[in-house]
């Protein structure tokens, strides 16, 4: 099992929010999104320490993006991986890049 993806299981208060970018990118034209402040499960005080351990883990990407769009967010293809649940995921090995096994998934 892949540790970035042990230490997100181990943390469920991490996935409304990393859930809830997901969602949003499915629906966005470029893939990249607004900081998202509060979401429902996560108290709005630990939302930036969670943005961190996303960006962190390589779940979550960051953009500086331009003056006017400012930061942005993307979730990775490991952060697509992560809102799998645990038993249903496909294994990762360690020779495999998450792009490749996310393609197959997908």
């Amino acid at each position: 099992m892949n540790p970035e993806l042990e230490l997100f299981d181990a943390n469920p208060d991490w996935r409304p929010l990393l859930a809830a970018y997901h969602e949003r990118q499915a629906a966005s034209e470029s893939g990249w999104l607004a900081r998202i402040a509060a979401v429902e499960g996560l108290a709005v005080e630990q939302t930036s320490m969670v943005h961190g351990k996303l960006i962190a883990l390589g779940l979550l990407k960051i953009d500086m993006g331009t003056r006017t769009e400012g930061v942005r967010y993307q979730v990775t293809p490991l952060g697509r991986q992560a809102i799998i649940p645990p038993p249903s995921r496909q294994q990762i090995h360690e020779w495999q890049h998450v792009e490749e096994v996310d393609t197959v998934a997908a």
